[in-house]
């Protein structure tokens, strides 16, 4: 068991994700997305996300939990979700304080399988483009 009394991440399916969104304009606790793809961002990304590319992501984790700090929820997620995403959660754990409190979660599946469901909403996904994803 770590520090902060988690062993492994936490993953956040893509629906979840997409409730909470929706009931964030109504009554749902404060969350942040943190979007750590680099060029690959181009290719659209989900509302209010907050963007670390991974080549930078150690050198900002202290203002990325700045940025977030107020928040309770932290969803984290590049591509796939399958190497910088849970790589930029790990760091971001490793670099809380003490009396931190977060729930750090990875989006399943990363942007691909987001833009694959919610890509054509422009209510939680904004400058998609279909031709960027057609072949990834």
């Amino acid at each position: 068991m770590s520090r902060y009394g988690i062993t492994s991440l936490k993953y956040l399916e893509p629906q979840t994700l997409k409730a909470w969104i929706d009931a964030s304009r109504s009554d749902h606790g404060k969350f942040a997305i943190v979007d750590v793809r680099d060029d690959d961002f181009a290719g659209g990304h989900i509302i209010n996300c907050h963007h670390y590319p991974s080549r930078i992501f150690e050198t900002k984790v202290h203002d990325v939990i700045e940025e977030v700090r107020g928040c309770q929820d932290i969803v984290f997620h590049c591509a796939l979700s399958q190497q910088r995403g849970p790589s930029a959660a790990l760091k971001f754990l490793r670099s809380l304080k003490d009396d931190d409190e977060f729930n750090v979660y990875v989006l399943r599946g990363g942007f691909f399988e987001w833009q694959r469901v919610y890509g054509k909403d422009k209510s939680v996904t904004l400058d998609y483009d279909s031709n960027y994803w057609k072949y990834y």
